[in-house]
């Protein structure tokens, strides 16, 4: 009878640490957030690819709550390449590294601040948007096509929300709404990426809004480089209720000397606060190599503390 009650206090002992184990996990908390209904993000290229769990745990940790895979390549076949990476081939088959998918899956497992996986596509000078374009010339964006195969695919690898649209070489109004109507169909949202060429982008968020009212959420405002004089108050004007992004480039270059660092990034975050929905940092492969500068939680403190 002293055994069996013994036996049973040990039992109700271990389900107690149990329980007390899974609530102090489910009670972690990242403390670096950005503001309520507003979001940090940050782009970055191979290393979100090959960079292994130690990035996904750095990204985990950091405070952005926005992932952007940059950049998906199109060729004229439909095959796929992230970055310089072949991940799918023209029959449509996924031919990337197997882990990958899992490693994404951890990245938004909780504890983590990230909350939203996007797939970029295009960059300057890349022909992703001519070959989009080509595409739905002879094919459509129905179930059946390259595309909407491909993009589906992509979906279920990399657990993405949402598409990511760089284009600054081709700027095809028609093509484009096509594309989203379809990525809307799979049941993507879309983020525009612009830095010029503003008649584009407002017509493609217009046509967009007409038929799909909500696919396109977010307009990331790429204010470095070529786009160093863009000012969201300006741009906010040309997509409805929607509030840019202020984008901004990290420390970066030969010398680490270029760009900004987390201290520059929140004051230019602050004042434009009553303008933006976010900020986003270009480029986590930088802040690797320019370490010393800032490390990549300082960056997302930076814009969310900026965004308060």
């Amino acid at each position: 009878m002293n055994s069996i009650k013994t036996l049973g206090l040990s039992l109700l002992l271990i389900l107690f640490l149990s329980s007390c184990d899974k609530k102090s996990n489910n009670e972690v908390k990242i403390t670096n957030q950005a503001p309520e209904n507003e979001y940090s993000a940050i782009f970055g290229g191979g290393p979100f690819y090959s960079g292994g769990n130690e990035v996904i745990d750095d990204l985990r940790n950091s405070g952005f709550n926005t992932v952007i895979l940059w950049t998906i390549h199109i060729d004229e076949d439909g095959s796929m390449n992230l970055n310089d990476q072949s991940i799918i081939d023209k029959n449509g088959n996924y031919i990337g590294d197997p882990e990958w998918k899992n490693r994404l899956i951890r990245l938004q497992e909780e504890p983590s601040s990230v909350e939203r996986i996007e797939i970029g596509v295009g960059a300057w000078g890349a022909k992703s948007w001519e070959n989009i374009k080509n595409l739905i010339a002879s094919e459509g964006t129905g179930s059946d096509t390259k595309l909407y195969k491909a993009f589906q695919l992509l979906q279920e690898i990399t657990g993405a929300a949402a598409v990511n649209y760089d284009d600054e070489v081709t700027f095809d109004v028609e093509s484009t709404v096509q594309f989203s109507l379809m990525l809307d169909n799979l049941g993507y949202k879309i983020g525009l990426c612009p830095y010029n060429e503003v008649a584009y982008w407002k017509s493609v968020y217009e046509q967009v809004e007409a038929k799909k009212p909500g696919a396109i959420d977010r307009v990331y405002l790429q204010c470095y480089a070529g786009g160093n004089k863009n000012l969201p108050s300006q741009w906010n004007q040309y997509f409805g209720d929607i509030k840019v992004s202020y984008g901004l480039w990290s420390k970066n270059g030969g010398d680490c000397k270029q760009g900004d660092n987390p201290d520059e990034i929140k004051k230019k975050i602050a004042s434009q606060k009553e303008n933006i929905s976010g900020g986003f940092i270009w480029l986590y492969d930088d802040i690797q190599k320019c370490q010393a500068y800032g490390s990549t939680s300082s960056y997302a403190k930076a814009i969310n503390e900026g965004l308060k």
